[in-house]
C-alpha cells in the first residue's frame, strides 16, 4: 500500500505491519465512508422564523404539485410553530413578557445615554475649570487686577464660564473629583454595551414571537374563514 505525505510527490510505501492495524485497507476505507457520512448529514430545518407561503398567488394556480408541496411546507411549518409556542394564549402571555422586558431594556440604554452626555459636558467644564482656575485666582490677588485682566482675559472668562456650567449641572465645584468622575464615565460606556446586548437580545426575541403568533394567527384565521365555504359546499350537495 502506498501514502503520499501532504508536502511530498512521491508516494511511500507501507503496510499495516509497519504502520498498524489501523492502516488495513479495511479500516481506511471504513474511515473514509464514516467521514463521508458525517459532512453529508443534513441538519434539520428550523422553519419558526419563516413566514407562510402564500399558495393563493397565481404561480400556484395551474401547478397543483408546487400548490400540494406549499400546503405540505406550511402545515410542517405551524406544527413546529405551535409546538414551540405551547398554545396561542401561552404565546400571547409570553410576548407580553417580551414586550415588557423590551421596553424595559430600551429605556435602560436611553437613561444610560443621558447619563452619558450630561457626565461628558461635566468633564469637559471640570477640565475648562482646572486648567484656567490659577489664572482666575491670581487675578483676584493680583495688585493691578485690571492689567492682569488684560493679560489673561479669555482664561479668566473661561474659568467663570466653567464654574457657573457645573453649578448649573448641580457640582459642587470645591469637592469635585475629576478623576471619579472619568471612572464613572468608563463603567457607564461599560454598562451601555452590555445593556444595549440584552435590547438587542429582547428584541430579537419579541420580533421571534410576534412572527410566530401572527403566522399561527393568520393561519388559524384562514382555517376558520374556510369552514363556512366547506359547510356551503356540504349543505348543496345533501340538497341535490
Amino acid at each position: 500500500m502506498s501514502f503520499r505525505p501532504l508536502d511530498k510527490e512521491r508516494f511511500v510505501r507501507g503496510s499495516a505491519k509497519s504502520l498498524g492495524k489501523e492502516y488495513t485497507k479495511e479500516r481506511i476505507k471504513e474511515r473514509i465512508d464514516s467521514g463521508l457520512e458525517r459532512n453529508t448529514k443534513v441538519l434539520p430545518k428550523d422553519r419558526t422564523s419563516k413566514g407562510l407561503i402564500d399558495v393563493n398567488t397565481t404561480k400556484f394556480e395551474n401547478a397543483p404539485g408546487l400548490k400540494r408541496w406549499a400546503t405540505v411546507e406550511n402545515l410542517k411549518n405551524i406544527s413546529e410553530s405551535y409546538h414551540k409556542a405551547g398554545s396561542i394564549t401561552e404565546l400571547e402571555q409570553k410576548l407580553s413578557i417580551a414586550s415588557e422586558s423590551k421596553t424595559f431594556a430600551k429605556k435602560k440604554v436611553v437613561k444610560i445615554e443621558k447619563r452619558i452626555k450630561t457626565l461628558a459636558e461635566i468633564m469637559k467644564y471640570a477640565e475648562q475649570y482646572k486648567a484656567t482656575l490659577p489664572y482666575y485666582s491670581a487675578y483676584k490677588k493680583a495688585k493691578n487686577p485690571d492689567t492682569y485682566f488684560q493679560k489673561h482675559e479669555s482664561e479668566i472668562i473661561l474659568c467663570g464660564g466653567a464654574k457657573h456650567m457645573l453649578e448649573q449641572a448641580g457640582v459642587n465645584i470645591k469637592t469635585m473629583n475629576i478623576e471619579k468622575l472619568k471612572s464613572e464615565y468608563q463603567t457607564l460606556i461599560t454598562q451601555r454595551e452590555a445593556t444595549a446586548t440584552n435590547y438587542k437580545k429582547a428584541e430579537k426575541d419579541f420580533n421571534e414571537l410576534y412572527r410566530t403568533l401572527e403566522k399561527l394567527q393568520k393561519y388559524f384565521g384562514e382555517e376558520q374563514k374556510s369552514e363556512p365555504q366547506k359547510n356551503k359546499k356540504k349543505l348543496s350537495e345533501q340538497i341535490e
